[in-house]
């Protein structure tokens, strides 16, 4: 019933946007080629569902392989359908009245008529305008990877750590990825940027480890003088499918710990470690998963300070920036940089230096990209190195966040 009804709605969409092809269309060329195209990204949705169905494929398994695609291309077209619609249904409403008018006062229908014409062109063409940037999102805005340089001073930053320098980046979902070219090109990128440490802030996949099995010999190839560290973000601990059992979660948990380690990344488990240059030293602390709502709350900022002092430096590691909104920036330690991710900045938005930095992720997260200051304080939220969900990005590009910290 519920595959009925879905098949019934889309098909109302259809007729009824259906309406402004044939209206516009004089001769019934363009009519067509829109059939041919429906016709096309239909097919192939549907096809591919059926595949994964008749081979007992699992969602969480292929999804990004067979149907991310597919389906931001058949979603994207039944929201071209729906802008159009919302139009018509403004003009039927304003036909009926018209219609109305004319059965007692005898206008000409024609006017209708034209009018009609001249409104859905206006909708196809209003509904159109997203059509370039989502496909361009999909095919090329995914790996358009992007470096971001910030230089952050500090008073007590000990002398010998002047200019040195961090790679940050976050969130590489490594099951959403495809082009193994692109992917090598950013972990080119993020070695030209001959950084002192890499770090990572968590969701290194989306639901299983061996998503990694044909990256993890790519990532490994990142290099950083003083090492590469990381921490698990909400996706790492496989929370988002149904397992057969614990023991194949656990198993699935441990295996991505043994991935991490062949990479040569050290995963920080609400700990910290000491980076020592010269005769100083700073800290960086790595925290779990630490989540506002319904996210996991497993990071303990408290455990992982022990043995620290008031005096020392400390760069914090936590996946979620509402872990600093809602802990880090009013905890009795005071932490000098939080790097986060997690937003991916919405993979949508607009950002005009100087001038409007936009994006939906504003209206769930308070900092959701890019740089922040408050009590004496930075975060960076990272905008992502991958995709989850919609396989693409607009306006908001893939990061690679590169720090330098300075000495005042």
């Amino acid at each position: 019933m519920r595959w009925l009804f879905l098949l019934v709605v889309l098909l109302v969409i259809e007729i009824y946007a259906f309406q402004a092809f044939k209206t516009v269309s004089k001769n019934g060329l363009f009519s067509k080629i829109y059939l041919l195209i429906n016709a096309i990204i239909f097919l192939n949705f549907f096809l591919r569902v059926l595949y994964l169905y008749q081979n007992e494929l699992s969602y969480s398994d292929q999804f990004y392989d067979y149907l991310s695609v597919p389906f931001a291309l058949f979603f994207t077209l039944i929201c071209f359908k729906l802008s159009i619609i919302l139009f018509l249904f403004f003009e039927d409403i304003s036909r009926a009245v018209f219609s109305i008018i004319n059965f007692f006062f005898n206008f000409s229908e024609t006017k209708i008529l034209e009018r009609r014409s001249f409104l859905s062109k206006i909708a196809l063409l209003l509904a159109s305008i997203p059509l370039p940037f989502i496909l361009y999102g999909i095919y090329k805005g995914r790996y358009n990877y992007k470096v971001y340089k910030y230089e952050l001073s500090f008073d007590d930053l000990p002398k010998d750590f002047d200019g040195y320098q961090i790679t940050h980046i976050s969130d590489i979902h490594a099951g959403s990825l495809k082009n193994k070219n692109n992917v090598e090109y950013a972990v080119r990128l993020i070695n030209q940027q001959n950084s002192n440490l890499i770090l990572f802030t968590g969701d290194l996949i989306n639901n299983k480890s061996n998503e990694l099995t044909k990256w993890k010999d790519i990532f490994s190839k990142m290099i950083a003088f003083d090492g590469k560290f990381s921490v698990l973000g909400n996706h790492d601990y496989g929370d988002y499918i149904n397992w057969n059992n614990n023991k194949e979660k656990e198993d699935n948990f441990s295996d991505l710990i043994d991935f991490q380690k062949q990479m040569g990344f050290k995963l920080l488990l609400n700990e910290n470690v000491k980076i020592k240059k010269g005769e100083s030293n700073i800290y960086l602390i790595g925290v779990e998963n630490w989540g506002k709502g319904r996210f996991k709350k497993k990071g303990d900022i408290d455990k992982a300070c022990i043995g620290l002092n008031s005096k020392d430096f400390k760069i914090v590691l936590s996946h979620d920036p509402s872990h600093w909104d809602k802990v880090l920036i009013d905890h009795k330690t005071h932490f000098h940089l939080t790097l986060s991710g997690h937003t991916h900045g919405m993979q949508f938005g607009i950002e005009i230096p100087g001038w409007i930095k936009w994006s939906p992720a504003k209206w769930a997260y308070r900092h959701w990209a890019g740089l922040y200051h408050e009590k004496n304080q930075y975060l960076n939220v990272n905008r992502g190195f991958g995709v989850l969900g919609f396989p693409g990005r607009v306006g908001m590009p893939p990061e690679i966040s590169v720090i330098t910290l300075k000495k005042t």
